[in-house]
């Protein structure tokens, strides 16, 4: 099953303009990856919006071996430059270690989507405060679908105008 969501998806955002370049390296998951997810990873090199403004993360990302701006956990580290003290900077580690970030998007202000690794659930997180996240899916296969439907944030998946 998990194998033709993903085909799905994919297939939907190459129809939607996006980049789907194949060749990922499936033997590099990032650390705590769900199996939905790495078997989803396995499948692309480069997933990104036409103008690059949105992309979800590859392995070559989580290895630290991408060309890419933005390291994986960017988000994490600009929550750790603009906390306040030592109990916000752990509240922030806290909430890193547990959401794997998935996507990341720069087209507007800065955003992010995540799997919490304790339920599973797909969630939305947007500046200032990353933290402070809406569930969009209560699992990646949901999630998949959901995009795939336009119920999830289509104004991320949309090409910009």
């Amino acid at each position: 099953m998990q194998h033709n969501i993903h085909e799905r998806l994919l297939a939907h955002l190459a129809d939607l303009g996006w980049t789907v370049a194949r060749g990922a390296d499936p033997a590099t998951p990032p650390p705590g990856a769900h199996a939905a997810h790495r078997d989803f990873l396995g499948r692309y090199a480069l997933l990104c919006r036409a103008d690059e403004s949105v992309w979800f993360l590859s392995a070559a990302d989580y290895a630290g071996t991408a060309d890419s701006a933005f390291a994986w956990d960017e988000f994490k580290h600009l929550s750790l430059d603009a906390a306040q003290d030592d109990e916000d900077r752990q509240g922030i580690h806290t909430f890193w270690d547990r959401h794997l970030p998935v996507l990341m998007s720069v087209a507007g202000d800065y955003e992010f989507l995540a799997i919490d690794q304790d339920t599973g659930a797909v969630v939305h997180g947007i500046e200032p405060e990353f933290e402070a996240v809406t569930v969009v899916a209560d699992s990646w296969a949901g999630f998949c679908e959901a995009v795939i439907a336009g119920r999830v944030l289509p104004a991320l998946f949309k090409q910009a105008s």
